[in-house]
């Protein structure tokens, strides 16, 4: 990979007409090229740029500083589309981990596995929840989505693969519903911009012109969604 100074990156070479740099959302440092741009010339713009790379790096490392970890104690918070939830360890359920009102209320011979309940809970919310979003937003901006999955995507809240399936971190199911419904577009956007290009912008302002608020709130608050 190559590097200037101690800021490595990496190459994406398309029929672009310019070159630019992007801070990744897991911090690493892409440089999107046309085709006829030289090593050298990308050399002398990531050069030229490392002001702007190493504030961009700084920020997305405070914005994404690992957060002390949860204790699972009755008491400690929890983030449901949104909405913080009170852990309740009580004998009084007979399932392991339920979501009653504002309180997830977990069994107390079950607190070992309780951040595997917790992941679960998340999964199954996005499984319930996420249809009818995609479905909604394929049928306003005519796209035919491919499969769904929730599991766990590192430091990506979505993805859409090449054959148009989406992906979603279940941390995702933390974020506020309106949050929710721009990851949702932002993916669905993909099916017809697979960069992110002025127009695939475009594509999500069309959608969803109250985008930004969102996109705003997971770069503020997105670190803290987590078990």
């Amino acid at each position: 990979m190559p590097a200037v100074r101690d800021v490595e990156y990496s190459v994406v070479r398309s029929n672009r007409k310019t070159a630019a740099i992007f801070v990744e959302r897991d911090g690493g440092v892409t440089v999107k090229a046309p085709q006829s741009a030289s090593d050298q010339q990308l050399e002398r713009l990531v050069e030229r740029k490392l002001p702007w790379i190493y504030r961009t790096i700084a920020h997305w490392s405070e914005l994404n500083r690992e957060p002390a970890g949860k204790e699972f104690v009755s008491g400690e918070t929890f983030y449901f589309l949104g909405q913080p939830c009170r852990l309740d360890i009580t004998g009084d359920t007979q399932v392991p981990l339920q979501l009653i009102g504002d309180r997830f209320v977990l069994r107390p011979d079950c607190r070992g596995r309780a951040e595997e309940l917790l992941r679960a809970f998340y999964r199954e919310a996005g499984y319930e929840r996420l249809p009818g979003l995609i479905a909604e937003h394929a049928r306003s901006m005519g796209v035919t989505p491919g499969k769904l999955r929730v599991w766990e995507l590192n430091h990506r809240w979505a993805s859409c693969s090449p054959a148009g399936n989406l992906n979603f971190h279940w941390r995702a199911l933390s974020a506020p519903l309106d949050v929710l419904r721009y990851l949702v577009v932002h993916e669905l956007a993909h099916l017809k911009e697979s960069n992110h290009t002025p127009a695939f912008w475009g594509v999500v302002d069309m959608e969803l012109p109250g985008w930004r608020g969102s996109a705003e709130w997971l770069r503020e608050h997105g670190a803290r969604m987590t078990l």
